[in-house]
């Protein structure tokens, strides 16, 4: 459970962190699977395939310079390319659902299993944003998801502003939104520990970086509420996967819930289209 003083710092700065999630003896079956999915990843850069996250070295001296273009992230690790039994059981983690649910309530259901690392030769160097329009924000700091960056090894690329979340961005923020780098007031650099987790507010103003000499290896999950009623089009693909890899046979029980919750979830995607309904009813 998160202390009061946590709770408080998630309402009104839009994030905190909670220390030794992951135990530091389970650290290595985490960090070898993640080793194996990154490697895959790396071995088929295609965006489609695994929703890759890429990004290009731009020289701002020199515009027309050759750019690579690499990846730090993928949205699949339930593709049946990538999937390691770790992903799912970290879902099992009785300190983070306990933290979660003190944020959400009980009934959660799995809305992302995400991973960002640091690329090999080009530095990353995102641009401030919000995770939906900038002009939304949360006026009482709630929400019916929470996502959050788990770290395998030290990870200080996490920048956000305080209680950006609760209120409209300013002339300063809007500028940078979308296009800049700056440094802004008020900024705070988050810095975890191996297996510390970030929970983050998704409409808290923040960015990431992290340059090619760092070794970031982080988990990106998101769990919502089962009342929670749009999702995004993209999760569609976890049901037909689920089953390919026959995890209702296979998942502890905790975990076996979170996906279930899900599969039986009826909402719409963001696109307006029904989720198909499966039936795992308990």
């Amino acid at each position: 459970m998160l202390t009061e003083e946590q709770l408080d710092q998630w309402y009104e700065e839009g994030y905190c962190i909670v220390k030794d999630v992951i135990p530091q003896g389970e650290l290595p079956k985490y960090r070898e699977a993640f080793e194996r999915m990154v490697t895959k990843v790396r071995a088929n850069p295609s965006r489609e395939r695994y929703n890759t996250r890429l990004v290009k070295n731009i020289d701002r001296k020199n515009p027309n310079a050759i750019s690579e273009l690499e990846s730090w992230g993928c949205d699949f690790l339930l593709h049946p390319d990538l999937y390691e039994p770790a992903f799912t059981d970290y879902l099992n983690n009785e300190k983070l659902l306990s933290s979660l649910s003190s944020i959400l309530g009980s009934d959660l259901r799995v809305e992302g299993l995400k991973a960002l690392w640091s690329p090999e030769r080009v530095d990353y160097d995102l641009f401030w944003h919000r995770d939906g329009l900038k002009e939304i924000y949360s006026e009482d700091g709630s929400q019916k998801h929470l996502q959050f960056n788990t770290a395998l090894y030290r990870d200080d690329s996490f920048r956000l502003v305080p209680g950006s979340h609760r209120r409209p961005l300013t002339d300063a923020e809007l500028a940078q939104v979308r296009v800049g780098v700056d440094d802004l007031p008020g900024q705070l650099v988050c810095v975890l520990e191996p297996g510390d987790v970030l929970f983050m507010h998704s409409m808290v103003l923040h960015r990431g970086k992290s340059p090619r000499t760092d070794m970031r290896r982080t988990f990106h999950y998101i769990l919502a509420r089962t009342d929670l009623p749009i999702g995004t089009a993209l999760l569609k693909q976890f049901k037909g996967w689920y089953g390919e890899l026959r995890l209702d046979d296979q998942l502890a029980p905790t975990a076996r819930k979170l996906f279930r919750n899900f599969l039986n979830w009826e909402g719409r995607t963001i696109n307006d289209e029904w989720y198909p309904n499966l039936p795992y009813k308990e």
